[in-house]
Order: structure tokens, then sequence, then C-alpha cells
């Protein structure tokens, strides 16, 4: 009966299962048009009051350390005029709003150089670094400098000359608080020299940075201690930021700043905007000391800026390039791949354990063998003896039964380590052809039918282009309706697809067009022309049709 213990502990054997995490993205859908209305109004009513403000000011010539305090860290964020506390994801903002840092994802470090009216100059460095998904630590340091003074006594002679400086240091840390909404803080410390006279202090920042949908929302209070700067005591001051995702890839940013808010409050306001085409970036804006416009190119690894400002005094360029050295990856990610090293190590434990069962098994089979032969030579016609050659013979066949389903069993982890090896190297026709023999020795294998819907998941998307791609061919040729049911059967595979929807009013335009039916090819060609409204084609099209009806029009 040693056999049927042997086999029960088998049968009671656990077996691991494997589970992995996919990263869902999510497109961000456009705001109602209501609401976009909303927040141009709202621009509008800032821009106006602030500048009556501005136009009718209250004795604020300027603040206490606003020479060194008041510049732009980069020439992105100067082109848009400085409307950058809801910006956030770059290290610039450890000048405006450390909260933001918390949205970045890459080491990154930043010069910048603008030079200034009669020889002044200004630059400043930054370095952001992810410790983690959603938390970031920086540091930066801005330094305005003059060249050289002539000192004179009170007769007009040179005694020698000398020069001015004043430099801030920031060091920030900013993390995730909530859902949607990340924390800062950032420590300054200023130090000013002119000639023998110097001077420093320090002061610290604290924001708040938040995203939903296409708006970002930003608040910073600045100089949170306060810290005199020789005489100058650094002045309290709260700055408000509100940016929106007006179309596909066009912002609109606007700040508030209330200055000195415990004496004399000194109100500002900055608006901005910015648009981007592929790698490039066009900007402008206003505030209320100048006009800023510029451009830009950015991608992974690194940001090369321009922006220049028309200030009454004069007009100033400004040169900023940014460096990305990598992407910190996601606790999502790291946990993923913890996941993956475990499931493999399992995956070998057990193959190990079922080799040294499969061992085991062949010498108990070794020792059944022996006592066969005992059995076979003891046999006689005895029905005791009959009985019990009946109970070995089941026994065997037990026994066969169980290797054969270790056997099964080891196979099969052994094809499933296949598939995910080719499926993380997305060779998916592989994996496929393996996990179908997989299926066909157990269909009901659940992690091969997870695999397999990973697999799917993956290639749908390949199967919508080469729909696409057929549909768009079949419209070259005039095959108007042919190519509206192939560009249908993409939109089935990816309903978002919003080159084949294109593609399906453009074919309906084409064929109201051929049955002079133009009002109503109008109409597609306008509801296209919403999904894509930079389509050189599809307003080409639209012009030609119109000219038409104007033309019966006429008539």
């Amino acid at each position: 009966m040693f056999l049927r213990k042997k086999m029960n502990k088998i049968k009671n054997t656990e077996e691991t299962q494997n589970e992995t995490r996919n990263r869902h993205g999510t497109w961000l859908s456009l705001r109602a048009l209501a609401w976009q209305s909303r927040f141009l109004v709202l621009l509008v009513s800032i821009f106006l009051y602030f500048h009556i403000t501005c136009l009718y000011p209250k004795g604020n010539s300027g603040l206490p350390a606003e020479y060194i305090l008041s510049f732009y860290p980069d020439a992105r964020s100067a082109a848009i005029a400085g409307a950058a506390t809801s910006q956030g994801g770059s290290v610039s903002s450890i000048y405006y709003n450390p909260a933001g840092l918390a949205s970045n994802f890459y080491n990154e470090l930043s010069f910048f150089y603008t030079p200034l009216f009669y020889g002044t100059k200004y630059t400043h460095i930054g370095y952001a670094y992810p410790l983690a998904q959603k938390e970031t630590v920086a540091a930066s340091i801005g330094v305005l400098s003059t060249g050289d003074i002539e000192k004179t006594n009170s007769i007009g002679e040179t005694l020698y000359d000398f020069s001015s400086q004043e430099s801030v240091f920031n060091l920030a840390y900013s993390a995730q608080m909530g859902e949607k909404t990340d924390g800062g803080i950032n420590v300054k410390f200023l130090s000013q020299s002119i000639d023998d006279y110097s001077a420093h202090a320090f002061s610290c920042d604290l924001g708040l940075f938040s995203v939903k949908d296409d708006t970002k929302y930003g608040a910073v209070v600045k100089n949170v201690i306060p810290m005199k700067l020789g005489e100058d005591k650094l002045p309290l001051s709260l700055r408000l930021g509100l940016t929106q995702r007006i179309y596909d890839k066009l912002f609109l940013s606007g700040d508030v700043a209330f200055e000195d808010i415990l004496q004399k409050t000194v109100n500002k306001w900055f608006l901005g905007s910015e648009y981007n085409y592929k790698i490039y970036f066009l900007r402008a804006g206003i505030n209320y000391k100048e006009i800023t416009c510029g451009v830009g190119i950015a991608d992974e690894k690194f940001s090369l800026d321009y922006a220049v400002s028309f200030h009454s005094l004069d007009i100033t360029h400004r040169f900023s390039v940014t460096l990305r050295f990598g992407v910190e990856p996601t606790e999502a990610e790291k946990h993923a791949v913890k996941i993956l090293e475990e499931n493999k190590l399992k995956i070998e434990e057990e193959e190990k354990r079922l080799s040294q069962k499969k061992s085991e098994l062949e010498k108990d089979i070794a020792v059944f063998n022996v006592e066969k032969e005992k059995v076979e030579k003891l046999m006689t016609s005895d029905a005791k003896l009959k009985e019990e050659w009946k109970k070995i013979q089941h026994e065997k066949q037990q026994i066969i039964y169980d290797l054969e389903n270790a056997r099964k069993k080891q196979q099969l982890l052994q094809m499933l380590a296949e598939v995910q090896r080719h499926f993380d190297k997305k060779e998916y026709q592989d994996a496929i052809a393996i996990l179908n023999k997989v299926l066909e020795i157990d269909n009901q294998n659940e992690q091969g039918i997870i695999l397999l819907k990973k697999i799917q998941d993956a290639t749908s998307t390949t199967a919508a282009r080469e729909k696409y791609v057929k549909a768009a061919e079949l419209y070259e040729q005039g095959k108007f309706t042919d190519a509206i049911f192939k560009a249908d059967e993409a939109l089935k595979i990816e309903p978002e697809y919003r080159q084949a929807q294109i593609l399906i009013r453009k074919s309906k335009a084409q064929n109201y067009i051929s049955q002079k039916r133009y009002q109503d090819a109008k109409y597609e060609l306008v509801e296209a022309i919403k999904i894509n409204p930079d389509d050189a084609e599809l307003l080409e099209l639209l012009k030609r049709i119109q000219t038409t009806l104007d033309v019966m029009e006429e008539r």
C-alpha cells in the first residue's frame, strides 16, 4: 500500500498561479465649448482688472528683493510671460510652484541665460531628481550680476571699479498629497553684495498643484518666513494659477499675484499661451510689464527654448537648454517586475519538485516491477491471490495515470514559461502558436487564457491599422463605398480610431459629390474637420464644395 500513499501526496500538491498587471493609458477628452467660454471670460476679466490697477498704482514702484525674485528661470516660462504657477512637470517649477515638481518623471538639468539692460546679465541653473513616482527633489541657483562700476569720491576722482551681484539658491521637495493633488516646499537662500557691502537671508515657499481632466490648478505662498535682506524685509505673497487645454494642442495659462499682502498689497497679472506641433512649440504672453513670445524644440532627451521680451526699457533675448537623463520607473512597474521575477522562481522551483517526484515515481515503479515478478512467480489458482493481483494491477494503472498527469503538468509549465518569454519580447505569433498547443492539452488552463487575452489586446491595434491602410487604398482607387465598409471594420476593432472616422466621412462626402448632393457632402466634411481641424485635404475639398454651392445659389 506504500504506492497508494505516494500518489496521495502528489494529489495534495498545491498549484502556483501567476498574476501580471497592465498599465492602461487614458486619452484626455476635449472640454465642452461652454466651459472653454467661461475660462476665456475669466482670463479677460482678470486681465482688465489688473491692467487698471497697474495703470493707476498706489505708489508701488518696487518690492524688497524683487530684483532677484522676479526673473524667469527658463526661456519657456519667459515666452508665456511667467504664467507658469499651474504648469508643473519641469525643473522650473522650483521657482514658480514647488508642488509642480512631483509630476516630473525625468532627471532634468536646466541652463538659462539672458543679457539684460546696461550690461546686466542673469543666469539660472536647476536640477530635478525623482526619488520615486510623484516624489521629487530639486535644487537651483540664480545669479544677477553687473559689469564693473566706477567708484568716485566727492570731487569726481575715480577711486576703483567694483561690481554688484545678487544670488538665490533654492532647495525643494515635492510629493503627492492626495489622489489628484501634489504639495511642495522650497527653501531659498538669498545673498547680496555691492562693493564692500553684503547681506544674506533665507525664506521658504509652500505650494499646491492639482490636475482635473483638461485643467491644471496651482497655488503658492511665497516668503512664508518673514526675514530681512539687509534693510529690506521679504514680502509675504500669494500667487494663483490656472491652465486650460482649449484644443488638442493649445493651452492657455493665467496667473494672478498678490504681493506684500500684509502691507500694501501689489496686484500683478500674467497671461500666456502655448501651441504644440510634434516636437515644436510656439508661445506668446503678456503681463503687467511686458509682451513676450518665443519658440522651442523638445523631445524626451532635451529641450531648446528661446524667448524675446518687449519691455519699455529695451528688448531682451533669453535662451535655455534642458537635458533629461532618464525616467524613474513607477511603483506599479516595479511591482510588476517583482511579480514576474517571483513567478519565474516559482516555476523553476515547481520544475525541480516535479523532477524529484518523477525520480521517486520511477523508483517506485522499479520496486513495483520487482514485486510484480515475485507475485507472478507465487501466483496460483487460489482465489485470494487472484483478488490481490487485481488490486496490484489497479494500483499500477493509478500510478501510470498520476505519472502521466505529472508529466503533462510539467510540460504545460514549460510551455507557459516559453509563452511568457515570447510575450515579453513582443513575439506574439510565436506566443500564440505555443498557447494553442497549451489549450489543446488543457482548454481550461487559467494562466493560458489570461495570456491569450493579453496577446489579443496587444495585437488589436495592429489589426485595426491594417484595416485602415486597406480602406485608404480603396479610397485612393475611388472605391468609396468599399472604403467605408473597410474603415468600419477598423472601428469595430478600435472604436476611437480617429483616422478611420475621418476616412468614413471623406468617403461618404465623395459619394454625395458624385450624386450632386453637395449639402450632404458639406455636412460630412465639416464633421471630419471637427475631428482633425489641421487636415489640408479636408479643408481644400470643403472649399471646393462651398464654391460649387455658391455658384448654384447665384444661378
